[in-house]
């Protein structure tokens, strides 16, 4: 795994707080210095990336199914912002239908199914660090 990936900053938006903190956790054991930034709303995380002063984020992981501004609302928001972030789909929704809508969305590097798994994670980094 390339040290790039190693020293970036992830961003997580789900609406469970046991959610972003198991994963915090899990992606801490793969890439202990990684800087990981938790969001229960995806509306705090679009202020938070419009005012992206500091390091942009290299990935972000989505949850699908929030309230006030659900996952899909995020991606349309976050496209008019032009800019180059990796989004991951971290959902519990294993419809083929979000599949292939996710699939479809240039914006979208990948899918997974919750729960977030070590395999799955350093599968995805491996990948992300050949990139």
């Amino acid at each position: 795994m390339s040290n790039d990936i190693n020293n970036l900053l992830i961003y997580l938006i789900d609406d469970d707080p046991m959610s972003n903190f198991v994963n915090t956790k899990l992606i801490h054991k793969i890439l202990p210095n990684v800087e990981v930034v938790a969001f229960l709303r995806s509306t705090d995380a679009l202020v938070d990336l419009r005012d992206i002063l500091k390091v942009k984020p290299k990935m972000i992981f989505l949850d699908l199914n929030m309230p006030i501004m659900n996952g899909w609302d995020f991606m349309e928001e976050f496209k008019k912002m032009g800019l180059e972030i990796e989004i991951v789909i971290l959902s519990s929704s294993n419809m083929l239908e979000d599949k292939l809508r996710a699939i479809n969305n240039k914006q979208v590097k990948d899918y997974i199914v919750k729960p977030l798994s070590k395999d799955v994670l350093n599968n995805l980094f491996d990948k992300t660090s050949k990139d």
